[in-house]
Parts: structure tokens; sequence; C-alpha cells
């Protein structure tokens, strides 16, 4: 995937110049004449980069530069302030807006060209190590109690082996992997006394658990690499007959890699202990997938192909320990 450049400048030939000149070296290239076209295609695109000539009608670029990182998906976009003579005050401002730097014109296309490269390689550290945090943050809530410790791990081998069954791409498979990793980071903000709970939860509390969807996205958006898993983190919990959340998405709606881990994460809360009841063999897992399926529940062709990759031996793991609470929450 190309990188993706905004460049915010009032329409001229030097900037299809410049344009021009990016594309030819493979990057996407978008251009916004205006604050407010800037700020609708950052929230459309969320560019790579942005590069924000201080000079446009209406709006000083150190004020939009701050519009533009207001928006959560975007706090982690470099914005570059370009202008023929910053004057002190001007960095100033620059600074106190977010930009990642305060250019002047630069003298040649070379010498611009080699400034991006700079920035794009700086941003793709940033995120490669942003995502190693979070990475590390979901494995913290996991190692909180003992019941949870490995959940993600098994989960992710069962998706993955399900995703194989359904010839998905090497690139979908490492989304589903990732996604199965992450998919209940939100739970980072739900409170001990509910995640450690021995027990169900009240409606009280079923509604507080029910907000990790939501919230990890939130938590992941702002990472270019993590995008791609936005729509299996929000979804995991939807259902098949409109019933789930957060959405009440139905059928189809829910997407297939979502609709993948529904499987997995459910069988691997059911062959695995809880509170409240020992651990289900795996062919009792198996038979109350197919119930819920046929309530409407849970996708049935992927319960029945999951149930052939188990029946042929692939998956008949012994009992272990998993989930805190009810896998609906």
């Amino acid at each position: 995937m190309n990188p993706t450049i905004l460049l915010v400048d009032v329409a001229s030939a030097e900037r299809e110049n410049w344009k021009a000149f990016l594309e030819n070296q493979r990057y996407d290239v978008y251009t916004a004449e205006t604050g407010e076209s800037a700020r609708q295609l950052c929230l459309q695109l969320q560019p790579d980069l942005v590069l924000l000539h201080d000079h446009l009608p209406q709006v000083r670029g150190p004020e939009l530069c701050r519009r533009l990182k207001q928006d959560p998906l975007n706090q982690l976009t470099p914005v570059v302030l370009i202008s023929s003579a910053p004057t002190p005050i001007e960095l100033e401002q620059g600074r106190e807006a977010g930009a990642a730097d305060f250019w002047g014109l630069p003298s040649s296309l070379g010498e611009g060209l080699g400034r991006i490269q700079t920035l794009l390689r700086l941003k793709s550290y940033i995120d490669e190590q942003a995502k190693s945090v979070v990475l590390s943050l979901a494995r913290s809530i996991e190692a909180k109690h003992c019941l949870t410790d490995g959940h993600s791990d098994r989960l992710a081998e069962y998706a993955m082996q399900l995703g194989e069954s359904l010839n998905l791409s090497e690139e979908d498979l490492e989304e589903l992997r990732l996604g199965c990793l992450l998919h209940d980071i939100g739970k980072v903000a739900v409170p001990d006394s509910i995640l450690l709970k021995p027990g169900r939860l009240n409606p009280q509390e079923t509604e507080i658990m029910r907000q990790h969807p939501i919230t990890g996205e939130q938590i992941c958006a702002p990472l270019k690499s993590l995008r791609p898993i936005l729509q299996i983190i929000r979804h995991h919990h939807e259902r098949m007959d409109g019933t789930g959340y957060p959405d009440g998405l139905y059928g189809g709606e829910i997407p297939l890699k979502a609709r993948i881990l529904q499987v997995a994460d459910v069988y691997d809360a059911l062959i695995n202990d809880r509170p409240y009841r020992e651990a289900l063999s795996s062919e009792e897992a198996l038979e109350i997938l197919r119930q819920e399926a046929i309530q409407g529940w849970i996708d049935a062709s992927l319960v029945g192909k999951f149930t052939r990759i188990c029946q042929m031996g692939d998956y008949l793991p012994g009992r272990g320990r998993s989930m805190l609470a009810s896998y609906y929450v």
C-alpha cells in the first residue's frame, strides 16, 4: 500500500508539479485548497502526511493544523506547516498546534522528497512501536486473571484454521490473527470489579462490559497498521439475527472476519473452565455452537466448517482455563 500524502495549498502550477512528482515516487497524493476541504479529506483518507502551506484564505496554518489534529484518527498524522519565511511567533504557534515540523519552501523537489521520506520513516517507526505497546496492553489484560491466560493465542489459532478453510488470502489471515489478539483490548477500560467478577454480570455491569468493542476500536483507530482490523474489534459481538451489539448488524452486514472470530471465541469459551462451571468437551461445545447457529446467533455455515475441522482431529484440545465472564459480553 502506497503512503498517502495530502497537499493543502491554493490551486497553482507549482502545487500540480509537486503532486505529479510525488505520484511518480509512488505516493498517493490528494489536494485541498480550503480549510474545510482539508478537514473533510483528512477524515476520509487518514493520510500518512499532511503538507500544509500557510497562505490559505480565511484560515491560518496553525489553526487549521489544530483542527486536523483534533480528530482522534489523525492524532498521529504528521502535519508539516510550510511558509516562505516563518517568524519565531509563527514557529511557536505551529508547535502549540501539534505540527510535526515547520518548513521554509524547499529549494528543489529533491530536497522536499528527502524531508518527506524522513518523516514517513519516522511515522512508520512510531506506528510499529505503538502497535507493540497495544499488543502488550492486550496481553496484560489477559494476565490479570489465570482464567484468561492464553485465550487470544488459542482464539487466533482456531480462527486462522477456519480462515484457511475459506481460502482467505495471507493478508486477510494476518488481519484475522491480529484481530483475535486485540479483540478485547477495550476491556482495559472495564473496572476490575467487573472484569474479574467470579460469576455472571448484573444488567448494569453487562452494559459497562458491552462498551469494550467501541473502546477497543477507539484505542486502535489512530494506528494505520491497525485500521484494517477495526471492524473485527467493533463487531465481534454482533449476532446474525441482529440482536448483538454495539450496532445491531444483521447477517452478512457483520464482517466475515468478525463472524469467524465469533465461532472461535464461543468454542474456546466453552472448552475452558469458568468460575461457575467446568470446561465442556469438544463434542459438547460443538453441539452448543450448532444450537446457537440454529437460533440465529452465529454463522451456521462457519459452524459447519469449524465442526468438520474439529472432527478431523485438528482441534480437540484438552481442558484448560480461559474466559472470565460469559462469551456474550
